[in-house]
């Protein structure tokens, strides 16, 4: 497929792009880790000229139309053919299942919010890149899922309007905090103004009674998404599990980690990116 055709498609069925076996083999390449990493962004800019998307394939049993050249959980699920959170998966799947609710900050294209709902659980995903919020609902819709209720916008302590940052290469790797922007993830990034409300300002009008599991990655400002819920909410919405991605702790103004352990949550699962904690009974 050439750059060409890169525009974000909504409505043509599923299956209509099928990723073919040259495509495969040249995102295959560019995620080969054996490479530099000079030289994998190299090939992977030229890739991503020739291959951007979309295009309609199944991982894990799950359905995405995916625009690798756009973001980089795409790019993984087109060279790895799987999910690239198998472990968080793993880890949060207990948690899961028909009378559970999963709530997903930061949602990206589903990939967290579908497999909760392919477990059964009631679902709130939310997202706050408009076009990547599109995507999450061809998605959601591709796979049948009723019961996801998606929520195009940013969360936060307070409702305001703040710049998000966002990078042509990895829609989902949008953030709020301006420092991130450069150093090891320098590139072409530029603001877009967005919506920013409360968690419990959402959660009380979708009319939510409980979260099992809360899964929350934005970019460094997860702090400012999961204290000031724990802080305002009634404390029979506390979530039972918290999925915190913690490789942008740095950026974070309040420790999240020391407060959790104050509030009653222990850490029962942590990977590269990510910690679990669990509500002590």
């Amino acid at each position: 497929m050439s750059a060409e055709m890169t525009l974000l498609d909504t409505h043509s069925p599923f299956g209509t792009y099928p990723a073919e076996r040259m495509v495969r083999a040249a995102w295959r390449l560019a995620d080969r880790h054996d490479l530099s990493r000079g030289l994998r962004r190299r090939i992977r800019s030229l890739v991503s000229k020739v291959f951007k998307g979309p295009y309609d394939l199944e991982a894990d049993g799950l359905k995405f139309r995916i625009y690798p050249g756009e973001n980089y959980d795409d790019r993984k699920i087109l060279a790895k053919g799987r999910l690239p959170e198998r472990e968080e998966h793993r880890l949060i799947e207990p948690h899961l299942g028909a009378g559970k609710v999963f709530v997903d900050v930061g949602a990206n294209i589903g990939s967290y919010a579908i497999f909760a709902a392919g477990r059964g659980a009631q679902v709130l995903a939310i997202e706050a890149n408009p076009q990547t919020a599109d995507k999450l609902r061809f998605n959601v819709s591709a796979n049948g899922l009723g019961d996801v209720a998606i929520v195009n916008t940013a969360v936060g302590p307070r409702d305001e309007t703040l710049p998000l940052w966002q990078e042509p290469s990895n829609c989902g790797f949008a953030t709020f905090v301006e420092d991130l922007t450069t150093g090891e993830w320098a590139g072409d990034w530029a603001p877009t103004f967005v919506k920013v409300r409360p968690l419990t300002a959402i959660a009380d009008e979708h009319g939510l009674k409980r979260i099992d599991v809360l899964k929350v990655d934005v970019e460094g400002f997860e702090d400012r998404v999961v204290l000031p819920f724990l802080r305002h909410a009634d404390k029979s919405l506390w979530p039972l599990v918290i999925l915190l991605e913690t490789n942008c702790r740095p950026y974070w103004t309040e420790d999240c980690l020391s407060e959790l352990a104050n509030r009653g949550y222990e850490v029962t699962g942590r990977t590269n990116d990510n910690m679990v904690f669990e509500l002590a009974p």
